[in-house]
């Protein structure tokens, strides 16, 4: 890295809420640590959950950031093919102990051979996506536990007597969910959500919307519509409505969220609303680790598409931020202060522990977006009865849960799909158009809509994908097998 002659001025975005006090404590502490080591100087913007796509294709076009963060949960893919972002594999000899911390979990996260950001770091478990239910209700009602597809279903009827000015659901996401609580056992997901392959079968490529399955989904989505427990208006929702749903909970007008991730529920919900109702028990239904737990692989360091921190393309000084990526996810200062704040101000510690007693809620500060590792970081307590559904998911030993001679069979497979960009664009404009309002229960004839939106797959090039994707699965599948 050459010698600045001034200090550099960087700028990231990330999700959440800006605390509303305590940062100039924060970029006082950031600056003493980055201006003496890097020459530099960082500030966050910080972008609303429920708006990250749109926000963040902003941000994108401005080029006026060196840090974007994206993941499944937003376009990145698609910015990363249009080379929005640095790609850093050639790079990572600046950085030695930032490649010594992913190992070669960082060739995982490659996509068509590049690495586009580095990517959250987690432990083996910690939970997947699943639904997060109030567990006193449920009892108080006399439903049965929560543990398949039947009991869930009588909760949220149940829920909605309960409650009837208010959907049960109402993100539109919730498809992808109906998909893995009905389907999940029988499939292996592969290639951007279009293709499955079945669990006995896995280098045999489907398209999704082919499946029987799939048809099932879509019925139960507009049987859901049709009865109330969808909102009416699901397909105006933003792509991600943890704002909207965390608010209605907190008023105790919603008593589940039907459509997230566990460590948005663990770090974002249940903090909030033992604070506010602690006499609420709250249980989660983890669809894989719950319902399907020989479809789930878990390799030493998961590493991959989910959330990634990327650097602008445009950026004039991308080895200084790649060595500021390094020291944020191996040096306890840099990670503790980006991840959880300054202490006193935006969290405690008790022997060791984070803890968020006497803390306002508009004082907590989220966790830069993408920087999370589960190698680092304080110890966190849960509260109440929410410690032990931690523990039940968080695998200390790192055991591989799948009976699969306990072996992911895509371990270290990733589709390339360089030449295909024209056929992406046009099958995710399909997939908004023809397939959103199918899977959000929104539909008319389903027979009739169904066979349309898969003959506009077809036409968008779904075939060609399908194609390249077999293509690339049997070449894996020769070389694993030869290598044994």
């Amino acid at each position: 890295m050459e010698k600045v002659s001034e200090v550099v001025r960087l700028k990231a975005i990330t999700m959440g809420t800006e605390p509303a006090g305590g940062m100039d404590s924060f970029y006082e502490r950031l600056d003493a640590l980055t201006v003496s080591d890097l020459g530099m100087t960082l500030r966050f913007d910080f972008i609303p959950w429920g708006e990250e796509k749109a926000q963040i294709g902003k941000a994108i076009a401005t080029k006026e950031y060196d840090f974007y963060v994206g993941g499944f949960w937003s376009d990145f893919k698609q910015y990363a093919g249009r080379n929005a972002f640095v790609d850093l594999a050639p790079m990572l000899d600046l950085v030695p102990a930032l490649a010594d911390r992913y190992g070669d979990a960082l060739e995982r996260a490659k996509l068509g051979g590049k690495l586009y950001g580095i990517p959250a770091v987690g432990k083996p478990g910690a939970g997947l996506y699943g639904v997060l239910y109030r567990e006193d209700l449920r009892k108080r009602w006399r439903l049965p536990e929560i543990n398949n597809f039947d009991a869930l279903e009588q909760y949220l009827y149940k829920a909605k007597t309960a409650y009837p000015d208010t959907p049960m659901i109402n993100d539109k996401r919730f498809g992808d969910v109906l998909w893995d609580l009905l389907a999940g056992g029988r499939y292996y997901a592969i290639g951007n959500d279009y293709a499955v392959a079945p669990l006995g079968d896995p280098y045999k490529v489907m398209s999704k919307y082919e499946t029987p399955e799939y048809e099932e989904v879509v019925r139960k989505a507009k049987q859901w519509f049709e009865d109330g427990i969808v909102a009416r208006d699901i397909l105006a929702s933003q792509g991600n409505e943890t704002t909207k749903t965390l608010a209605l909970m907190k008023a105790d007008k919603k008593p589940l969220e039907f459509s997230n991730h566990f460590g948005a529920v663990s770090g974002y919900y249940i903090p909030v609303l033992k604070a506010l109702h602690p006499d609420h028990e709250f249980g989660w239904l983890d669809i894989k680790f719950d319902l399907y737990p020989d479809t789930v692989f878990l390799p030493k360091i998961s590493a991959d598409a989910s959330t990634y921190i990327s650097i602008g393309s445009h950026s004039k000084h991308p080895d200084i931020a790649l060595k500021f990526l390094e020291k944020a996810h191996t040096e306890d200062d840099y990670y503790n202060l980006l991840y959880y704040g300054v202490e006193g101000e935006h969290y405690r510690l008790e022997g060791g522990t984070v803890s968020y007693d006497g803390i306002p809620g508009e004082n907590r500060k989220p966790a830069w977006t993408g920087l999370g590792n589960g190698y680092m970081g304080y110890k966190a307590e849960s509260p109440g009865e929410w410690q032990a559904i931690v523990d039940k998911l968080t695998l200390t030993e790192g055991p591989r849960l799948a009976e699969s001679n306990g072996v992911d069979p895509y371990e270290g497979f990733r589709f390339d799909a360089y030449g295909l960009e024209d056929e992406l664009e046009g099958l995710e404009k399909v997939r908004a158009t023809y397939v959103l309002p199918l899977s959000a229960g929104v539909s008319g004839d389903i027979g009739e809509e169904l066979a349309a939106a898969r003959r506009q797959l077809k036409e968008a090039g779904l075939d060609r994908y399908l194609s390249a994707l077999q293509s690339q699965l049997y070449v894996y599948a020769a070389s694993r097998s030869a290598s044994r």
